[in-house]
């Protein structure tokens, strides 16, 4: 996996395209050819810190799509498996690749 993998871009709200880059990979229980990931746009919160985004990757018609999850109950899901070894060993993998 390369860097040019793990970026993307979105238009906001105001309609500007924004660079998202994708920090954290976890796999999906219920459906392991749809992992979630968390990304960022880079915009920084109240406190100075990147806010992160959550979706899932899903193939339609061989092109891979990033639906936004907004669902609180499946974010505390992928919050949670962000603490798993497993999960913390890829994104570690994710980020050395980020940083060549």
């Amino acid at each position: 996996m390369k860097y040019e993998d793990l970026s993307f871009t979105v238009r906001n709200k105001d309609g500007d395209e924004v660079i998202c880059d994708i920090v954290s990979v976890v796999p999906n229980e219920e459906n392991p050819d749809e992992p979630y990931v968390v990304f960022t746009d880079y915009m920084l919160d109240e406190n100075d810190e990147f806010v992160m985004q959550y979706g899932k990757v899903i193939e339609m018609n061989g092109e891979y799509v990033l639906k936004t999850v907004e669902d609180a109950n499946i974010v505390d899901k992928i919050k949670d498996a962000l603490s798993d070894d497993i999960v913390s060993y890829v994104n570690e993998q994710v980020q050395q690749n980020i940083h060549e």
